[in-house]
């Protein structure tokens, strides 16, 4: 019997760790000052469904924390590509005089997020790839009661980006317009622009191109947009 348990208790926890994120070290130079920055690149997660803002739950570990990463010494921030890019001498310029401004604080992973996102503003990336600097701030901060301001600061900058990401056409494949448009409503009525978010919300509804599950999600959440409630937690 007792060695059943334990028979049964090794194949749980292989089990958990099979489904467990991984990830592996990968270092990078700071393409502004050389400074060695290391990454925990993720190699395996086991998702089981999203949040309603598209934040996948399940066992993906601080897969989040992980995407974006700061250089210590100069601050510059972003994907571990971002650190493999060569960056023009004018651009370095200007992104370092940008980063002076945080010399004196303090570097979470969520402003890690906002520091990314403006730097690709500096180079003029596009406004998708910026968007999702900041909407992966904004899931950092989901419970954060004490930074309520910067997150809502997060999803405003996330949402305007995506607005632009539309009017410039960035999404080649129609059924994904849908889909943005659910969450620029999603990030409005997190920061309190109700009418905004129904505006987007029907937009995502009303799209023929849209995925089935779209119009559910999309007609639940509007009632809360309705009601006047900025949840967050969901």
């Amino acid at each position: 019997m007792k060695k059943l348990i334990l028979i049964v208790i090794v194949l749980l926890i292989g089990q958990n760790l099979a489904n467990a994120h991984t990830c592996e070290n990968e270092t990078v130079k700071c393409p502004i000052d050389g400074k060695d920055v290391t990454f925990c690149v993720t190699m395996s997660m086991t998702t089981f469904g999203s949040f309603k803002d598209f934040q996948k739950q399940g066992a993906i570990g601080e897969h989040y924390e992980e995407l974006i990463n700061t250089c210590p010494k100069c601050h510059f921030s972003g994907y571990i590509d971002d650190f493999k890019e060569r960056i023009s001498e004018e651009d370095k310029i200007k992104i370092k005089e940008y980063l002076t401004k945080f010399d004196k604080i303090k570097i979470d992973d969520a402003r890690q997020c906002l520091i990314a996102g403006e730097i690709k503003e500096f180079q003029k990336k596009s406004n998708k790839e910026i968007a999702f600097c900041y909407v992966t701030g904004s899931y950092l901060l989901r419970e954060n009661g004490k930074q309520i301001e910067f997150r809502k600061e997060l999803q405003s900058k996330a949402k305007d980006n995506l607005i632009s990401a539309l009017d410039k056409n960035e999404y080649d494949d129609k059924t994904v317009i849908a889909n943005i448009n659910y969450l620029v409503a999603e990030m409005e009525r997190r920061i309190g622009n109700f009418d905004e978010a129904i505006k987007y919300y029907d937009l995502a509804i009303n799209d023929p191109n849209k995925k089935d599950w779209v119009e559910e999600v999309a007609k639940e959440q509007k009632e809360l947009a309705i009601k006047k409630d900025e949840n967050n937690k969901i």
